[in-house]
């Protein structure tokens, strides 16, 4: 494959935007408020990877596998070969336990194999998910099983629960610096603010080299989804916001704009 060839995101209307898809081998912000569709489009991304051939790797810190295999259950997308790293921090044990940092032997899962009962504290060791411990692992991964698309659920809750508030830049810097000289297509969720003001995003918004922003809005006592390429560097973008609707395929991106 050409450095610049594009390849599809699997969000019909979106590649469109794109003029053809993504520009390989680099990371793509996709910022939203909850509920505005980002952990479906990152769904999308991953299974148009699964459908052509590609190995595909979903990296869950803020929900639990299970939970994120229910929620996807309604768009009955086979999802079964797709690998599902496990790095949620258990923030809801209260007793003193022993916290062990996540380890570079730590293997993912395939979703089918992930169980979609609710998952109880007990059932998991408690890790301390720190962003030296996860890239190591990581590129253990990377050199092991040769993935082509990369997702990371989310950046959001990396900062809060696996950085200092002191190294944040410098840390998301290296995380995002990493990732790229990987050589791996990924998506960086990340949850915007309410009000979505771009002064008021995150550090790693800035950083990234391409920012998608899907957003969330009431009007006239509805809530509508939209979405904008907000920056894209490397390749043409359409610059428009435009409608977004969720169907039993997943997120469609409409051809008009909003005005």
């Amino acid at each position: 494959m050409s450095p610049r060839t594009k390849i599809p995101t699997g969000v019909p209307g979106l590649d469109k935007m794109l003029h053809g898809g993504l520009v390989p081998a680099r990371p793509y912000i996709i910022s939203g408020r909850p509920g505005s569709g980002k952990t479906t489009l990152s769904m999308q991304f991953l299974r148009e990877g699964l459908e052509g051939g590609e190995r595909c790797l979903f990296i869950a810190l803020e929900e639990p596998p299970n939970e994120i295999k229910t929620n996807m259950r309604p768009f009955r997308w086979n999802l079964d070969d797709l690998d599902v790293l496990d790095a949620n921090s258990d923030i809801r044990r209260f007793e003193p336990t022993p916290i062990l940092e996540i380890s570079t032997e730590t293997e993912p899962v395939k979703m089918r194999d992930v169980e979609e009962r609710i998952r109880k504290t007990a059932d998991f060791e408690s890790h301390e998910v720190t962003v030296h411990s996860l890239q190591n692992l990581l590129k253990k991964l990377f050199v092991k099983r040769k993935y082509h698309r990369v997702v990371v659920d989310s950046m959001t809750a990396l900062k809060y629960f696996c950085m200092r508030e002191f190294e944040e830049t410098l840390t998301t810097q290296s995380f995002i610096r990493f990732l790229t000289e990987s050589g791996v297509t990924s998506l960086l969720v990340a949850e915007s603010p309410e009000g979505g003001r771009m002064t008021r995003y995150g550090v790693e918004q800035f950083l990234a080299d391409s920012f998608l922003h899907l957003a969330l809005e009431d009007v006239k006592g509805e809530l509508r989804r939209t979405l904008t390429v907000r920056k894209m560097r490397f390749t043409k973008h359409d610059t428009g916001k435009h409608p977004v609707h969720v169907t039993r395929d997943g997120l469609i991106v409409a051809e008009e704009r909003v005005a």
